[in-house]
């Protein structure tokens, strides 16, 4: 892949057209809010008219994003208006055109041009240009390079928060295996600018509301670990968050306070979605495990250490669906 020559093709895109459209995935996450913050700034910084959109809901623990109350829901007001067709769309951090939760077919007969940016080795290439680089820890970091290379004198404030969120975020706080020194010579640049590590610790992991302790007591008290296989699961319902009057995005990082435990191969977290309905989430810290190979079997995908898919039926379909995947996998490695 020729990443100068796609750089150029994306700074051709953006410096000859004025109307963006920039769409995450649903149930956005760092990396994905981050990316899309920094990616507005620029266009914005070079005089566009840019519409951010996430048809979900945003999670508070990002809710301290600069420009975070400019995302919208949906694009409604684009389809209504008389410059319909003329938008440019980047597509941000998500592997495959059903991420987005939006309707594809609809998105194609709305847009201009669809640029997908993304690092997930499972991405569809959806878009009319794509710029997917399963080498970078993170989408942000892409655009690091992008805005670097093609708009240096434009990096700011803003834009460096964004970035720095984005990787932050995916490389669970510098932990993990996608850590390496291009991340840290990243991150050291984006240091330069009014980006403080403490204040944005703070708000992602340290501002959390007691009804979540009680959450994560729940999730707690169901945990069940085969022995077997290393595989510790729990799983969270939707009366849950109703009761505790806690958004969905309240069980972020759950997940790795079952994967810190001591024998785990693979930790799971299921999380009903709707009526047998769940999104199975996983991680491992096993470098011998590919848990995109358990998701691609579901449609899911990620990355091999951090991956999730989406299962139907009862809990303990999906529950015995998992352990089997999880022993299928490990016997077969």
């Amino acid at each position: 892949m020729d990443v100068n020559n796609l750089y150029s093709q994306i700074s051709k895109i953006i410096d000859t057209n004025n109307k963006f459209v920039i769409i995450t995935h649903d149930c956005p996450d760092g990396d994905s809010l981050g990316s899309q913050i920094a990616l507005y700034q620029l266009l914005i910084l070079l005089k566009k008219e840019v519409l951010p959109v996430c048809n979900c809901e945003i999670p508070y623990q990002y809710k301290f994003l600069p420009h975070i109350d400019r995302i919208c829901k949906n694009f409604e007001k684009i389809k209504e208006s008389d410059n319909n067709g003329q938008y440019i769309c980047f597509c941000l951090d998500c592997a495959d055109e059903y991420r987005m939760n939006l309707d594809f077919k609809e998105l194609k007969d709305n847009f201009k041009y669809i640029v997908n940016i993304d690092h997930h080795y499972n991405n569809t290439n959806f878009g009319n240009l794509n710029v997917v680089d399963i080498e970078k820890s993170a989408t942000a970091e892409i655009l690091y390079e992008l805005i670097s290379c093609n708009y240096p004198g434009l990096m700011d404030d803003i834009i460096a928060e964004g970035i720095y969120v984005g990787i932050l975020t995916d490389t669970g706080k510098f932990q993990y295996s996608n850590t390496n020194s291009d991340v840290h010579k990243a991150v050291s640049e984006l240091l330069k600018f009014n980006v403080n590590p403490s204040k944005i610790s703070k708000y992602i992991y340290e501002s959390e509301p007691l009804e979540r302790f009680k959450l994560i007591q729940i999730v707690f008290q169901r945990i069940e670990f085969v022995p077997s296989t290393g595989l510790i699961y729990s799983y969270v319902l939707q009366k849950d968050f109703k009761k505790l009057n806690l958004p969905f995005s309240a069980q972020d990082e759950i997940i790795n306070l079952l994967r810190s435990a001591e024998k785990v191969r693979v930790a799971a977290l299921i999380k009903q979605t709707g009526k047998r309905c769940f999104k199975i989430s996983l991680r491992t810290s096993d470098s011998n495990i590919d848990l995109f190979t358990i998701a691609s079997k579901f449609n899911g995908g990620g990355h091999k250490m951090a991956s999730a898919y989406a299962d139907r039926g009862s809990l303990r379909t999906v529950i015995n669906n998992l352990k089997n995947s999880v022993k299928e996998s490990i016997d077969n490695g």
